[in-house]
């Protein structure tokens, strides 16, 4: 089937562990959706697969839809899958002279209750760190000047170990960064054509682990992602895109090839981050104008889980992968290992486990066909009757029912002695106290009750277990959008333009820094305007957003605080003491108002609008009974087997409502809509669902 667009065309790319999400926005706001297959030898072929579909569906040659379109922008999970498959570049660590062991050492902390906890390996080994003598101290004085010339003789010797890029992180560097300014001459000198990466550059926050463990990681990717986003550059080009590809951060925001590529530490968990901000949006557009959301997204791989309060996302800056901390601004997601392709097994004890391990797209779920002999959990959905063999993925895939079945007896079933059928439910039901735990996690570990926020339902795995999931954590509402099975992708195409700038400026509440925190804020101005005007946004699409991380004295860990002015005077403090406080006693109800507070960090979220920033909150329509004339046999894992009403996606109009049992189908996913709940098209022609 053909469909009617109109240029100029905009394109955004989600590349996942399964499928590689993609999304056309014309120039009357129409949205077209489509997946591929993700080719994890060379990403690129995944996503010109999918576009090659996208143009097609718009009765278009390829370089014709790329000529006349304006934008394209990635969501990659490249850096990401560089760390955790060890495929970065041989790097290099300078640090100042005694600090070898920092990525060793790391924050000397621990995470859990248990007295012991194993750390991996240092990300650079100790054999490629190196002591560099010089020395400043907190304050950015010089104690020990550097040295010129065995810096410059320690450089040159590390040309016997072959080195692809460096990571220079000094002690203190980010108040003062002249000793790594000197040090990064003296790269370029001997070691001409590395790249290289200093820590007062990429993350110049307090934190020696943080820091270095950050600049690390973005010194290996470079060499990585410059050349896989210059052949994409390439490629693009060369099929008539005639624009600058943007690229997601892990922020949840866009920036250009050229930023990324400097700082190609903001693409790890690229990914999941754009869908949050994306539910916010849809949330309120489908009348739910309170903006307590928990956005989930389950792809193949895993699933994804964010959570934003009153429409703000929630951030931090303890990201990691593989157990290495990146220390960059991002969306603060929980991640577990159960997805569409997520591994069903039976451990040692007689227990049945779901994941981490997944199929991924090859040889993919033992019911694809494709040589994969291990049950998943879409092949539990499949025996569930949930899927549609002939149609899935848009009829990209013909699903094998045998398949299925074969590989859920001969690893599951069996082994427990109960039929196919009762292990495809109980698969499901194992994978969905996963996920519910992974949004515990989320939610009430950082102080929130989930039944007070709605669920926003994303990925092509998502429909047929989020209105489960919400209803076993007390949540009233579930919204499925219309862009639901590619929701990270369409925050992508409608997400803004972002970028994150740091500066390290310690102060307290009792003698504060007045004029070192006015040129702090001046400098983040500055950094911000400059990359909006290297992004080309107008005056009227702008945003500075200043925070500021703070904490009591004597605490570790510190709080992200808006900055509710210039704070010029007492009474700029005082507004912001008190926003630390209530949001102190907001995340641990501990209010301690005579205690000192320690400003650590400044920070700025430099934003370029690229949709209108206040959505209006639609009207639900009004609800109409929806005739339901065909029916399915499904399993429950506590009900049974159960009668759901089958409709077809497109049948149904804004206002259309039907109750659970019943399955949606769509071209792209599948929802399931529980027994005892109310489903409701919205204006927007997403489904919202109450318990």
């Amino acid at each position: 089937m053909t469909h009617k667009a109109f240029p100029p065309y905009h394109i955004a790319a989600d590349v996942g562990g399964t499928f590689t999400d993609l999304v056309l926005r014309d120039d009357r706001d129409q949205t077209f959706l489509f997946k591929s297959l993700t080719t994890p030898i060379d990403l690129s072929i995944g996503i010109f697969n999918g576009l090659e579909l996208m143009a097609a569906a718009i009765g278009h040659a390829l370089e014709e839809m790329l000529r006349s379109s304006s934008s394209f922008a990635c969501g990659t999970t490249a850096a990401t899958n560089a760390i955790l498959e060890g495929k970065t570049a041989r790097t290099i660590l300078l640090c100042t002279e005694g600090f070898r062991d920092t990525l060793s050492i790391r924050t000397g902390g621990r995470h859990g209750f248990s007295i012991q906890e194993a750390f991996p390996e240092p990300y650079i080994p100790r054999e490629l760190t190196f002591g560099i003598p010089e020395r400043l101290n907190a304050e950015g004085n010089v104690e020990l000047q550097l040295d010129i010339e065995k810096t410059r003789e320690l450089i040159s010797a590390c040309c016997r170990f072959e080195p692809e890029a460096v990571a220079v992180a000094l002690l203190w560097a980010h108040i003062n960064p002249v000793h790594e300014r000197k040090v990064s001459a003296l790269i370029e000198e001997n070691l001409p054509g590395i790249p290289y990466s200093l820590s007062h550059q990429v993350n110049p926050v307090i934190g020696e682990y943080k820091r270095t463990s950050a600049t690390a990681i973005d010194a290996s990717l470079k060499p990585v992602l410059r050349r896989q986003i210059k052949a994409l550059e390439e490629r693009l080009a060369a099929c008539g895109f005639a624009g600058q590809p943007t690229f997601v951060c892990s922020n949840g925001g866009r920036t250009s090839s050229k930023e990324i590529t400097e700082k190609p530490v903001y693409l790890c968990l690229s990914g999941p981050s754009t869908a949050p901000a994306a539910a916010c949006r849809l949330a309120k557009r489908a009348g739910v104008a309170h903006g307590n959301v928990i956005t989930i997204d389950i792809g193949g791989t895993s699933l994804d889980a964010s959570i934003a309060r009153n429409g703000r996302v929630a951030m931090h800056r303890e990201g990691s992968i593989a157990g290495h901390v990146f220390g960059v601004p991002s969306i603060d997601v929980a991640t577990v290992g159960s997805g569409g392709g997520s591994i069903a097994w039976v451990d040692a004890g007689g227990m049945l486990r779901v994941g981490p391990e997944s199929a991924g797209s090859f040889p993919g779920p033992a019911c694809y066909g494709r040589g994969g002999t291990r049950p998943t959990l879409t092949d539990a959905n499949l025996v569930r009757g949930l899927l549609d063999p002939d149609s899935f993925a848009d009829g990209q895939i013909t699903l094998f029912v045998e398949n299925a079945r074969k590989a859920i007896r001969q690893d599951v079933a069996d082994p427990l002695g109960i039929s196919i059928e009762e292990a495809a439910a109980l698969i499901a039901a194992v994978a969905e106290q996963d996920m519910v735990a992974a949004i515990e996690e989320l939610a009430i570990k950082r102080g929130f009750d989930p039944r007070e926020f709605l669920l926003v339902s994303g990925g092509g795995a998502g429909g047929l277990h989020a209105a489960r999931l919400a209803r076993e954590l007390g949540m009233k509402e579930v919204l499925f959008p219309h862009a639901a099975s590619v929701l990270c992708a369409y925050g992508t195409a409608t997400g803004d333009v972002k970028f994150d700038f740091s500066v390290s400026r310690a102060t307290n509440s009792r003698a504060f820094d007045f004029a070192g925190v006015a040129n702090a804020l001046a400098k983040l101005e500055g950094e911000g305007t400059a990359f909006l005007d290297r992004m080309g946004v107008g005056s009227d699409r702008r945003l500075l957003r200043f925070t500021v991380d703070a904490h009591y004295r004597g605490q570790v860990s510190s709080l992200s605080v808006d900055v509710p002015s210039m704070i010029n005077d007492q009474h700029g403090l005082d507004a912001l003491v008190e926003g630390f406080h209530r949001e102190h006693e907001r995340s641990y109800s501990v209010r301690a108002s005579g205690d000192t507070i320690d400003f650590v960090a400044w920070n700025v979220e430099a934003i370029g609008r690229a949709y209108e920033e206040d959505v209006t909150a639609v009207p639900r329509p009004d609800m109409n009974e929806f005739v339901v004339t065909r029916e399915r046999k499904t399993t429950h894992p506590m009900l049974g087997t159960m009668t759901l009403s089958l409709i077809s996606n497109e049948d149904l109009r804004p206002g259309d409502s039907f109750v659970g049992p019943a399955l949606v189908e769509d071209r792209l996913t599948s929802i399931l809509v529980p027994h005892e709940a109310t489903a409701v098209i919205t204006n927007d022609k997403g489904i919202l669902v109450t318990l």
